[in-house]
């Protein structure tokens, strides 16, 4: 068995391609004759609480919610310490001892 290029092997260029979009084409023309009811079921899925038909309606009718990983450096917010000048020892002295 040989490794690396060969004349004619591989995929053909642009075939696969080619095939998608003659599906992407016939596919969005159904569902163009069909968007009526295929609202009106995800509506009513919605209705009845379902989560991804709510998120998919909403993303579809106001768009999708930024997201953004920008942190703001300019206000330094500093951590409120919860165990402010708590030391290891003084932490367990005061621990209830168990009698047996």
């Amino acid at each position: 068995m040989r490794g690396g290029y060969r004349e004619g092997s591989g995929r053909k260029q642009g075939f696969a391609a080619k095939k998608a979009e003659e599906a992407r084409e016939i596919l969005a023309g159904m569902v163009i004759s069909e968007i009526v009811p295929i609202g009106e079921a995800l509506i009513a899925k919605a209705k009845t609480g379902d989560v991804s038909a709510i998120k998919e309606l909403l993303d579809r009718a106001f768009g999708k919610a930024p997201q953004t990983n920008k942190i703001d450096l300019s206000e330094t917010v500093r951590p409120v310490p919860i165990l402010g000048g708590l030391t290891f020892d003084a932490a367990f002295r005061e621990l209830p001892t168990s009698s047996k």
